[in-house]
C-alpha cells in the first residue's frame, strides 16, 4: 500500500519533467538534475514542507491547539482574553472565484469563536475590526469577511478595505485606536512573524508589549509525522513556496521599515 502510494505522488507532471530531462541531457549534467529532483521530491513531503515553515511558526506552535481548545473548552480558554476592547483580523485574500481563500476562512472563524466565548463568558461584545483590502479583487475580501460574521454574531464591525499590505493595515489601525485599548489580532501563524514586526514598528513598543495579544491560526507545520510523509504532493510544496514568499516579505520588511525610520 506504502510503495502504491508513494508512486502515484511521484508520478505527477513535475517528476515526469525531471525523468525525461535526465534521459535527453548529456551524461556530465545530469547530477545536477538529480540534486534538483531530489531537493523537489524533498520539500514535496510533510519532513520538507515543515523544514521551510518551522522558522516561521515556531514561536507560536504552543497555540497550536488553541481553536480546539476555544471550541472544547471556552471558558478555561478565554480567561486570557477577557479584558479585550477590539478584535483585529488581518485578511487573507480571496481566490479567483471571489470566495474568501484558507487564510480568510480561519482568521475570521477564530474571531467569531472568541467573540462568542468572550460574549457568553464575560457578557463582553469587543467591536471587530476587519483589515485589508485586495488591489485586484474589487476589495471583496474584507466585506465577505464580514458578511460571515453576521450569519453567526451581531457584533459592531468596521472593516478597513484602503489598506493593501500589513504595513497600510498596522498603520491604518494606528489610526483608530487608542492608547487604553486591548487590542487582540487575529492572522495566520505563517504570517504572525511580519505582523509583529510591523506591530512593533508603527506602535510604541510598551503598548504592543501591554496591549496587544496575537492570536495564530492556520497553522502549516504539521506535528505528527509518519511514513506516508514521505510521499511528495503539490499541497506541501505550495507549503514551501509560501514559506519562501514570507521569508522574501519578511525580509523586505526589515529593509523597507528600517530605510522608513532613519528618515
Amino acid at each position: 500500500m506504502f510503495i502504491k502510494k508513494l508512486l502515484s505522488g511521484l508520478i505527477n507532471v513535475v517528476f515526469i519533467i525531471f525523468f525525461i530531462i535526465f534521459f535527453i541531457i548529456p551524461k556530465e549534467k545530469r547530477k545536477f538534475i538529480i540534486f534538483l529532483f531530489i531537493i523537489t521530491y524533498f520539500f514535496s513531503t510533510p519532513i520538507g514542507s515543515n523544514v521551510a515553515i518551522y522558522p516561521l511558526e515556531k514561536d507560536y506552535l504552543n497555540q497550536y491547539f488553541l481553536y480546539y481548545s476555544l471550541i472544547t473548552n471556552p471558558e478555561k480558554t478565554i480567561t486570557m482574553y477577557k479584558d479585550v476592547d477590539k478584535i483585529i483580523v488581518l485578511a487573507g485574500g480571496i481566490n479567483d472565484n471571489k470566495e474568501l481563500s484558507k487564510d480568510s476562512m480561519s482568521r475570521i472563524i477564530t474571531a467569531i469563536i472568541i467573540y462568542k466565548s468572550l460574549k457568553e463568558t464575560y457578557n463582553k461584545t469587543p467591536e471587530i475590526i476587519i483589515l485589508g483590502g485586495d488591489i485586484n479583487k474589487d476589495n471583496q475580501t474584507a466585506k465577505q469577511m464580514k458578511l460571515l460574521i453576521e450569519k453567526f454574531e451581531k457584533a459592531k464591525i468596521r472593516e478597513d478595505i484602503d489598506s493593501l499590505d500589513t504595513y497600510q493595515n498596522v498603520l491604518n489601525l494606528k489610526k483608530i485606536i487608542n492608547e487604553k485599548d486591548k487590542i487582540l489580532v487575529v492572522t495566520s501563524a505563517f504570517h504572525m512573524k511580519r505582523a509583529k514586526i510591523t506591530f512593533y514598528n508603527i506602535f510604541n513598543e510598551k503598548f504592543v508589549k501591554y496591549n496587544v495579544i496575537f492570536v495564530p491560526c492556520s497553522f502549516r507545520y504539521k506535528l505528527y509525522l509518519n511514513v506516508y510523509d514521505l510521499i511528495p504532493s503539490f499541497t506541501y510544496f505550495s507549503i514551501t513556496n509560501l514559506a519562501i514568499r514570507e521569508m522574501i516579505g519578511i525580509l523586505y520588511y526589515r529593509i523597507y521599515l528600517k530605510i522608513n525610520k532613519n528618515k
